[in-house]
């Protein structure tokens, strides 16, 4: 038998599984001035790649003491193309380029993340 509580526990529920979705969309629909990719290798920043204005293609070869990831830079996207690794699943995802978007190799303890800067430093504002 279902009572007058079960259905709103049960509404409540429903709708606050909504909430990830929205926070999750604001994040990733906000406008960002420019935007970077940022690889790191065992927690430390191993080099910076603005994508906003980035044209062509370049090839970016990491060496770790575990093993080489090839990662290449296509207008304003990041993919690891090539990784010694034995599951290679870090190069399944392919091309990313939106914020908050990452690749992990685990074996390689290398990470590729896209950020973002919505910093208004340049801006100035007149009345």
């Amino acid at each position: 038998m279902i009572k007058k509580w079960d259905i709103v526990i049960i509404i409540l529920l429903v709708v606050l599984s909504f909430i990830p979705a929205v926070i999750f969309g604001v994040v990733l629909n906000k406008n960002y001035n420019s935007k970077y990719a940022q690889i790191t290798v065992n927690g430390k920043v191993y080099k910076n790649i603005p994508l906003s204005a980035h044209k062509g293609e370049e090839i970016i070869e990491v060496k770790t003491e575990s093993g080489i990831n090839v990662v290449s830079v296509k207008d304003d996207t990041i993919a690891i193309i090539e990784a010694d690794c034995p599951d290679k699943i870090c190069i399944r995802p392919g091309y990313i380029g939106k914020v908050g978007e990452q690749l992990v190799c685990l074996p390689h303890r290398l990470m590729v993340e896209i950020k973002g800067d919505t910093s208004d430093d340049g801006v100035i504002l007149s009345y």
